[in-house]
Parts: structure tokens; sequence; C-alpha cells
């Protein structure tokens, strides 16, 4: 059965985190994740900020999106960058910007996945990653507060993946209360899609929101 042929899994907008469906829309967006990846020469963003990097992810993304040659199943997803986060205590201009999010309308109300960007390099460390500006956004509620999966993305500009992800794994171990860390949802490994060799997943409590949420860190090579 196809994502759009299920129907009765999307009774409220937390629709994608039921059980039989989240894993299926996590795939899906992590493989579009990996096709704007292959389209980027990662060697050229090795010292560029953030922005930078985030701005030329997006495009890369929406040209698989209108790719004739991509899978069907594209056709039902967008990509977004820095869109607003709807918030009770912030209005117009004042509201927070979300890195990146991606929508899918194979259903209704429809599916969304959104993410924190970091660069982990020099002057970037696993603190800032598993910072207030960084995972916090999602635990506390200003991130994806509607949505029980989120995603972090980590920009590797020294070092090897496998390096940063050790780490991230250890200093989340270590600061476990902090961030909210649940019994089961300790780091581990989380093979979503083929292309993508380091994506993991964490799971936290959000007592600000009243559900736990669902982390997938994925780290890309930008030297």
């Amino acid at each position: 059965m196809s994502l759009r042929e299920r129907r009765s899994y999307q009774p409220d907008e937390r629709s994608a985190n039921l059980p039989h469906y989240a894993r299926s829309f996590a795939a899906r967006v992590h493989r579009l994740l990996a096709m704007g990846f292959s389209r980027m020469s990662s060697v050229d963003y090795v010292s560029a900020e953030e922005e930078d990097v985030t701005g030329s992810f997006v495009e890369a993304v929406d040209a698989v999106l209108d790719d004739p040659t991509a899978p069907p199943w594209v056709r039902y997803y967008a990509v977004h960058e820095e869109s607003r986060v709807t918030d009770p205590t912030r209005k117009g201009k004042g509201r927070r910007r979300l890195d990146i999010r991606i929508d899918s309308s194979e259903s209704r109300p429809r599916s969304r996945f959104p993410f924190e960007a970091k660069r982990l390099g020099p002057r970037h460390p696993v603190s800032e990653y598993l910072g207030d500006e960084g995972i916090v956004r999602f635990l506390d509620g200003r991130y994806g507060r509607r949505q029980d999966l989120g995603g972090m993305l980590g920009y590797v500009q020294a070092g090897k993946s496998e390096e940063w992800a050790q780490k991230i794994g250890v200093a989340l171990t270590e600061d476990a209360q902090r961030l909210l860390l649940r019994p089961d949802g300790s780091w581990r490994r989380e093979k979503l899609t083929d292309e993508l060799d380091h994506t993991y997943r964490s799971r936290h409590n959000r007592p600000a929101v009243g559900r736990p949420i669902e982390i997938y860190h994925t780290l890309l090579a930008f030297n």
C-alpha cells in the first residue's frame, strides 16, 4: 500500500507520528534530503555560514521536486526555508524562523517535518548543537510543537561524521537529564535510506508540550 492510499492514519495534526506511518514518512523525507545533497558540491561549503549552506540545500531539494525523472511520490512534497513558526506569544515578524520544513500533502491534514541545522567544526562544537539554539528548541516546544517527529542536521565542516556522531552521542548521554532523554530513547544509529550513512535517533520528553518527540539526527559532510 502506498502512502497516498493510506487515509485512516491521519485523524489529527499529529498524524505523521502514528506508529504505522511515522517511519515511512521519515524515510521519504530523508530520501529527499539525500537526493538534494547529492546535487551539491559539498567541498564548496567547507567554510560557508549556516544560512548559506541551508539556502543551497533547500534549492537542491526543490530542484529534485521539479525533476521529471524523480520518483512519482515526490510530487506530494514541498520544502520550505526559514518558515515562520506558529507561537501564541509571538506575532508577525516576531515569530521564530525554522531552518527547514518538509511537508507532505499525500493526505489531510498535511504532515510536516521540521529541521534545525547546525554547523559542526572549528568554533561550532557539540555544545551548540545540543544547546538552547539547537535541539533544545524542539524540547521546550519552540519548534515542532504540533509534531512528534523532528530533525537535526549537522553540517560537518571539519573532521569525520562518525567522530561527530560519537561526540554527540556521548554528550547526549552525559547530559540526559537536561536534554530530557527518555529511557527508551538513547542515541542509536538509524538507517532510513541507503544514501545517508550517518542518521541517528533519540527520543525526548517535552513537559512543556505534554508529549514526547522523536528526533532524527543526520550528519552531512561538507568538507
